[in-house]
């Protein structure tokens, strides 16, 4: 707001200044006429000031504070009564504290003096600054705020003993070494830190209580929120234990996320560092690299660089994703990692014979791949995908166990029938991605995953977890699912025909319909009762459709025909094509009685 009135403002500030194209000229912050202070008054920098003779520089803050020698905090005050800004809040009433003592302090003693400077690399001058003392042959840390002594911590020298004066208010340590017009401030863990961290020229505060963890711990955050609010940066050096851990967390919580800067010393804390003889430039290098607490679904543009790179690369090329396992389907469909696919049909038309095929065609484009069929037995559903596999109806053994050890690597079942308990499923599946890298998991079918038929909600969180799944493991799940009968199979049906909530096929990526064609089968029955060979066209129309309703990231919503093979319970691409053997036997002469 201030900036918006940036021209107004240095005009008040500065009345002998003068503007001079898009700046406003002065000679220093004591006001008097010249130019080596120049505040910008317009776009993106406007406020923005900078004292070329002396190399100071801020805002229109830390102009204010500086031009009327005030601390930050009393500059925000007036700035609020110039603006018209009021604060709104409810005052709870504050808690009793005590005063420590002031009985019996005393100046530095020689010896306490002496271990600072040589052990510890405290100079005189900052022990100064910091008013340290001494109480009962202790060091004392003073902890003062307006020059008033609120608390107070004590240390025998050298043991590392402490102690305080009983029920003070819990405060910072370190205000009485500020100028007030600072705006940003390492937050460490111990008085010892802060002295270092003066001792490096970095304006620094100590937490009390090893941080802030717990509500006892945490009333410092209550009792400095405020006077905290003048720094837009908060570097965050505490201990990485586990306490300085669950301080760093509550500090984050309480005091913003979006101005907490993790920090990573050289050594274990600040005093550390100074006692090792770490170089400032190490120091403000470490300040400088700390990193932002950003959430973690924030995330740059930038860092999808390569990712945009393959996704126009595939494009071009060919884009990554399992294809269906007829030639003519080609790139219109991809069922892409970290996407959810929904494959819906009336019951008997064919769902669970066609995703064993679009599993086969996985498994042969070398996807590993893991199988949920809670409608059959494993080796049931096992059996059916060994005929697709070999392409025959009755192969024999060895040419099974051909199949069976091609699937070794490649093919996971989900051992259970009945109806699973979504967290196993997930469980399990997440096992299986993590172990084996597992990259496509099938589920036949949403109906015996452990729900009530109307408990609509639930299986849109099922579904909705599937999608999370995906995401996390970069894998695809396609789950099979029953539709609504209506009047009549002789016609196929859409997304919108899906049993339970709407939400099941609005969060899926790909929405796919089986079909069975009815009408045809009906037609070649009632010939053949009468002894009749079917009439061509009603033999060359296809025996199923598989219908897309939806792809998401697809550039079509294709509909193929398909022809059904009934002894190796294949869908075929054309009405004269044989099936295709998606494992060779062993040995040329091993194929089953029943040629395919």
């Amino acid at each position: 707001m201030l900036a918006q009135r940036a021209e107004d403002v240095a005009a008040m500030l500065l009345p002998e200044g003068a503007r001079q194209g898009r700046e406003w000229c002065v000679g220093s912050l004591g006001g008097e006429a010249g130019a080596s202070l120049k505040v910008h008054l317009g776009g993106s920098k406007a406020g923005v000031w900078a004292d070329f003779a002396t190399g100071e520089s801020g805002d229109l803050l830390d102009l204010w504070a500086g031009v009327r020698g005030l601390t930050l905090t009393q500059a925000i005050a007036q700035v609020h009564a110039y603006l018209g800004l009021r604060e709104h809040r409810i005052e709870n009433p504050g808690r009793s504290y005590r005063r420590p003592s002031r009985e019996g302090v005393s100046s530095l003693p020689p010896q306490i003096a002496e271990w600072l400077s040589t052990v510890r690399k405290i100079s005189p001058e900052t022990a100064v600054r910091f008013k340290l003392a001494s109480r009962k042959g202790a060091l004392m840390f003073p902890y003062l705020r307006g020059g008033e002594l609120v608390a107070a911590k004590y240390r025998k020298v050298p043991a590392k003993e402490f102690f305080v004066d009983a029920d003070c208010e819990p405060c910072l340590f370190g205000w009485q070494a500020l100028t007030g017009r600072e705006r940003s401030v390492v937050l460490c863990e111990g008085e010892m830190d802060a002295l270092a961290f003066a001792e490096y020229g970095v304006p620094a505060l100590s937490v009390p209580f090893g941080g802030g963890n717990g509500a006892k711990q945490a009333r410092w955050i209550e009792s400095e929120f405020d006077r905290l609010s003048q720094f837009d940066t908060l570097f965050l050096a505490l201990d990485d234990d586990l306490a300085g851990q669950q301080a760093t967390a509550e500090i984050v919580k309480r005091l913003g996320r979006e101005r907490c800067r993790l920090v990573t010393l050289p050594r274990k804390d600040a005093n550390a560092c100074l006692m090792d003889q770490i170089p400032r430039d190490e120091i403000v290098a470490a300040l400088s690299a700390s990193r932002t607490l950003d959430p973690e679904q924030l995330r740059q543009a930038s860092e999808f660089a390569d990712a945009l790179v393959e996704e126009f690369a595939a494009a071009v090329g060919q884009e990554a994703g399992i294809r269906l396992p007829w030639q003519k389907a080609g790139d219109q469909v991809v069922l892409r990692p970290e996407e959810v696919s929904i494959w819906l049909g009336v019951n008997g038309h064919g769902k669970s014979q066609g995703m064993g095929q679009v599993t086969l065609g996985a498994l042969v484009q070398d996807y590993r791949c893991c199988v949920a069929s809670m409608e059959f037995k494993p080796v049931k559903w096992l059996k059916r995908m060994v005929r697709q596999a070999t392409a025959t109806e009755q192969p024999t053994a060895g040419y099974v166990r051909h199949v069976a050890h091609w699937f070794h690597d490649k093919l996971w079942v989900f051992d259970t029938t009945g109806t699973a308990k979504v967290d196993v499923i997930l469980e399990v599946f997440a096992y299986a991605a993590r172990r084996y890298g597992v990259q496509f998991f099938l589920i036949d079918n949403l109906a015996k995953c452990g729900f009530d038929e109307d408990d609509y909600s639930g299986q849109k969180r099922f579904v909705d977890r599937l999608t999370d799944f995906a995401k996390e493991y970069s894998v695809h799940v396609a789950l099979v699912h029953h539709m609504r009968k209506g009047e009549t199979e002789d016609k196929p049906g859409g997304k919108l025909d899906a049993k339970g909530s709407g939400g099941i096929t609005d969060m899926v990526d790909t929405c796919a319909v089986w079909w069975r064609n009815k009408p045809k089968e009906r037609a070649i029955k009632k010939a053949r009762l009468k002894r009749e060979e079917p009439e061509e066209d009603v033999l060359g129309k296809p025996d199923a459709l598989l219908l897309f309703d939806k792809q998401r990231n697809g550039e079509c919503e294709p509909t193929f025909a398909l022809w059904f093979d009934q002894r190796s319970t294949q869908f075929l691409a054309h009405v004269r094509e044989r099936p295709t053997r998606f494992v060779c036997p062993a040995v040329a002469d091993d194929l089953g009685p029943t040629r395919a």
